[in-house]
């Protein structure tokens, strides 16, 4: 496999980034794609931030769905990640360290963090890594030396920075590093703008100046072994590119043209015996994409999908499934995929063929291609990335998707179909949210909802009181919409003077839909013990806990091509929550309207086990993850009799919550790549108000409270209704 600088993908999004192949070049076009590992199932994307003007880059596992951030260590600014290892474990990149001054370049892994590679000597100024090896233990990149030249550098953990030279030039550049890096490749400075290849080796410390045919050469591709070295060549600085292809025994031989007289070099198979790209044809107007095969000296012609142009971006590394961007008949740009069986055919009807319902064109190019060519990652026709997957046939073996007939079914591990990760993803963190969410919001509604009202429960010593009440609302969110209802039985008693306890069980349900498609419905039950003690001049003191457990069922809706596709998984959640209180208890009584102001604060978490989606062809592998809230509370509730019997209720409410952010989402999307997405905003200010009654009924008080919210954490709309009986 190479890792090419000069080719290196500059795209838009950072999830194609990942996934690239062990001989796929870095195309310039699509979205921000760091790289992809061999086997398709991690991508490394660069997202840019035009405000801030700076780039993050998250890791995705193609097969899970799960997004991990890469975070730069402190005391760094300018950070840029460049190449991802074909095993898909090794990050290489750039920073600059705000304490030296200095630009440096790094490894990073998730296992050991941060590796700085150091300098060549103490004239060093500036690092440059571009390209990592496939196990992530060698990088090649350039140095700046005193601000005058540049110099090729090899590292490894065990050589430390190692310079190249530059022959008789006044200047190297490294542009790709062997798989197992043994050999770097690259071009030399000769001066007036003239370039010469060159390969190096570690056996050998020696740099080869291996041109023999041009003005100018540059070395973009080198074998998994280090063998074979392929790139572009011209004989001045006005004629067009060809390629070479270098071998020891065969020296520097160019590979032709499809009958013009411009050539490109895009991708080279593991072995070397491959390469593809893009070459002009016999009338110089037509650009087609290519595949030569060395062992055999043929170039094919890999045509178009009805327009006047194509090129190849990648492939895997025996070199049989190639990917790029072709032309249709309508001049529009659609990704492709090769095989010597199918021909070029679009990644829609690839994946149609196995099944998948896909509507319109949404690729515009095919950027990376996993080692069984399942995998396809490209950008689409709106600048967003996608992933495309064919999975196998459990009936049929488990035929290798490279098998052109051979179609997609898929249970956990996912089906057949594609994803605008733009769209996708935020499904994933939509329904995750309601789902840890969804604890914390019945915990703050529980202790300030259903049990929102403890003056109205004040017992004398060894006086005794029995409750029930049930809730049920409407809550509308960002992410979803749907139904609440709780129901409670509670136990008190008069401890001592001024001092009541009280005790409740509780069932709970809420049944959401989510905004994106699907919906999450949660059952569970709950505990919660509660003390109100009188400190003098009827200022209470209301201090309780809650403790509760809950199964969740969740159908995650998502596009699909042009159909809406569900997975659907299971889990368990358990929360945990407390609160503090102050009623001054009849405060003022204005017009024979008693008035109790009040201020809380609760404290809520939740923790929800892994869990794994079924059915879809995008399943994704759920992370444990818990969340809290932190919420205080300002208010007052107003009670004025109406006759010896009935007695109206009223509540006014302001509401702040700490946390400005929910917790965020990780884990595998089936078979594809990691991720952590990002938690979502939260209101952390909102209003509630309530109006409502009570009257005496036969032994006890019956009550009923309408409540409604801002929007905010607490349910939109709910009624309490409470019968208490006290003896």
């Amino acid at each position: 496999m190479f890792k090419s600088k000069t080719l290196c993908l500059l795209a838009s999004s950072a999830l194609v980034a990942a996934v690239g192949s062990a001989s796929v070049a870095h195309a310039a076009q699509g979205p921000d794609i760091v790289g992809m590992s061999r086997d398709g199932s991690i991508v490394v994307e660069g997202i840019y931030d035009s405000t801030s003007q700076t780039s993050t880059y998250q890791i995705t596992n193609t097969a899970t769905g799960e997004i991990s951030q890469i975070t730069p260590p402190p005391g760094v600014r300018d950070f840029y990640a460049q190449d991802l290892s074909a095993d898909g474990k090794t990050v290489t990149g750039t920073y600059y360290i705000e304490a030296s001054g200095r630009k440096a370049s790094f490894v990073w892994s998730a296992a050991n963090g941060f590796t700085d590679l150091g300098v060549v000597d103490t004239d060093t100024t500036a690092v440059f890594a571009s390209v990592v090896n496939g196990d992530g233990t060698a990088v090649a990149g350039n140095v700046s030396v005193m601000s005058m030249y540049s110099e090729a550098f090899y590292w490894s953990a065990s050589t430390g920075m190692v310079g190249l030279g530059m022959l008789d030039g006044t200047g190297s550049e490294a542009s790709a590093i062997s798989n197992d890096g043994s050999t770097v490749v690259g071009q030399i400075n000769m001066g007036n703008y003239n370039y010469h290849a060159f390969r190096w080796t570690v056996d050998s410390g020696i740099m080869e100046n291996i041109d023999t045919l041009y003005t100018s050469s540059y070395s973009i591709a080198t074998s998994d072994d280090g063998s074979v070295v392929a790139g572009n060549g011209e004989m001045s600085s006005s004629s067009p590119y060809h390629v070479f292809r270098w071998t020891e025994a065969d020296g520097m031989v160019e590979i032709g043209t499809l009958g013009g007289t411009y050539v490109s070099l895009r991708a080279m198979s593991g072995d070397g015996n491959v390469l593809v790209g893009q070459s002009s044809l016999a009338n110089e107007t037509a650009y087609h994409a290519y595949r030569y095969v060395a062992s055999t000296n043929t170039m094919s012609d890999l045509g178009t999908l009805g327009g006047t142009s194509s090129y190849a971006n990648a492939m895997n590394s025996d070199g049989s499934i190639v990917v790029g961007s072709a032309d249709n008949a309508l001049s529009q740009r659609q990704g492709f995929r090769w095989t010597e069986a199918t021909g070029m055919i679009s990644v829609e009807d690839w994946l149609e063929s196995q099944g998948a319902t896909i509507g319109n064109a949404v690729t515009a190019s095919a950027d990376f291609v996993s080692e069984d060519g399942s995998v396809i990652v490209g950008a689409t026709t709106t600048g967003s990335s996608y992933i495309a997957r064919v999975a196998a046939n459990e009936d049929n073996g488990g035929c290798a998707p490279n098998a052109d007939m051979c179609h997609g079914g898929g249970n956990n591990g996912g089906g057949s179909g594609i994803i605008d990760t733009a769209k996708f993803y935020p499904t994933v963190a939509m329904a995750n949210n309601v789902v840890v969410q969804g604890g914390v919001n019945s915990a703050d509604t529980i202790m300030f909802g259903a049990q929102g009202a403890p003056m109205r429960n004040l017992l004398t010593v060894g006086q005794k009181s029995v409750w029930g009440t049930i809730d049920g609302g409407y809550d509308e969110s960002d992410n979803a919409d749907g139904g609440l209802a709780l129901g409670e039985f509670g136990f008190g008693y008069g401890i001592a003077d001024g001092v009541t306890a009280r005790f409740s069980v509780g069932g709970t349900y809420t049944d959401q839909d989510l905004d994106a498609g699907g919906d999450v419905r949660q059952r569970g039950f709950y505990l919660s013990p509660e003390v109100s003690a009188d400190l003098g001049q009827n200022v209470y003191l209301t201090v309780g806990g809650y403790w509760g457990r809950s199964s969740v069922d969740s159908r995650r809706g998502y596009l699909n091509g042009a159909v809406t596709d569900y997975s659907s998984g299971d889990t368990n959640a358990e929360t945990w929550g407390a609160k503090i209180r102050f009623d001054w208890l009849n405060a003022v009584t204005i017009d024979e309207t008693a008035i109790t102001p009040y201020v809380g604060l609760s404290y809520a978490h939740t923790k929800v086990d892994a869990f794994t989606e079924t059915g879809g062809s995008f399943p994704v592998e759920f992370d444990g993850s818990s969340d809290h809230s932190t919420i205080a509370r300002l208010g007052a509730d107003f009670v004025r009799p109406l006759n010896d019997t009935v007695r109206l209720l009223a509540k006014a409410e302001l509401d702040y919550q700490f946390e400005n952010q929910a917790a965020a989402t990780s884990g595998t999307l089936s078979g594809i790549t990691d991720f952590n997405l990002e938690g979502q905003d939260l209101q952390q200010f909102w209003a509630r108000g309530g109006i409502g009654a009570e009257f005496d009924l036969g032994k006890g008080v019956a009550s009923f409270m309408v409540n409604a919210t801002t929007k905010g954490q607490d349910p939109t709309v709910w009624l309490r209704s409470n019968y208490t009986v006290k003896f």
